[in-house]
Parts: C-alpha cells; sequence; structure tokens
C-alpha cells in the first residue's frame, strides 16, 4: 500500500515522502497512529500543493535571510549585558539576545539559524555564525557592559 507519511519513521522514510508499505503495517500503525496517510488520488493533489507551498516558503526565507545578512555586513549589531570590571559577563550572551539585536538593526536573523561554537562571555566584538538550508554566512556582534 502506498502511503504519504506525515511525520518521520525509522527504517521507513522521512516525512512527506510517499512509500510503499505492507498493507497490514500501514492500516494496523502508520494509519491509526496518524504517521501516514493513504496515498489517494485526493491525497496526493493535497500532498503536492502543501510540498509545493513549504518549497516557495523555504525559497522567501532563505532570500530573506541572505538580505540580512548583506545588511548586517554594513551595521553594527551590540548587545547591552551586566560584566564585571575585567570584561567577563555574568551569563553569556544567548542566541535570542542576538536575534532580539538583529531585529532592532532592522536585519532580523532566527535564532535557530545561528550557531554560536564558543560561547559568548566576554566583552567585545565576536563572529556569529549564521547556516540555514544553503545558506551560509557570519556577521560581527559587539557586547558592550550595561
Amino acid at each position: 500500500m502506498k502511503v504519504i507519511l506525515l511525520q518521520d519513521v525509522a527504517k521507513i522514510g522521512r516525512r512527506h515522502t510517499v512509500v510503499e508499505v505492507p498493507d497490514g503495517f500501514a492500516r494496523n500503525r502508520l494509519i491509526p497512529s496518524k504517521l501516514a496517510v493513504p496515498a489517494t488520488k485526493d491525497m496526493m493533489g493535497r500532498y503536492k500543493a502543501q510540498r509545493d507551498y513549504v518549497e516557495n516558503e523555504k525559497k522567501l526565507q532563505a532570500a530573506s535571510l541572505s538580505e540580512s545578512l548583506k545588511t548586517l555586513e554594513q551595521t553594527t549589531v551590540t548587545v547591552t549585558a551586566e560584566a564585571n570590571e575585567k570584561g567577563h559577563l555574568f551569563k553569556q550572551v544567548s542566541k535570542e539576545m542576538i536575534a532580539a539585536a538583529t531585529v532592532a538593526a532592522g536585519a532580523p536573523i532566527a535564532a535557530g539559524a545561528m550557531v554560536i561554537d564558543v560561547p559568548v562571555k566576554e566583552l567585545g566584538e565576536h563572529t556569529i555564525a549564521v547556516k540555514q538550508g544553503d545558506v551560509k554566512g557570519e556577521f560581527t556582534v559587539t557586547v558592550v557592559a550595561a
């Protein structure tokens, strides 16, 4: 039986793919658990429309992220945090704090797209990598004392 997977299923397939599985497995396990739906003509049409919508959204997000990265190369993103006299922060700067600062700078970047290898725990400039899908880049964040 052909089914459209609604979630990733181990050893079967990834979400939004059409797979062939034994009839009993589909009827007794996948469909009742809402892990899959039968691949009827109607459902295939809905699946294609949904897949096209998701693909377009990904393209729009990638274009928006690329534009934001170009803007951030020319502007300074500043985050304020409490620090001691030696320049060490009392708590590290989180991705969410940096995301809020990018919104304030006029070029929003989602916290989930940021890759921070070394925690930001000191004052000064730090390079933040961004990776989402095929779009990669980086920008500089300046951490100043509050």
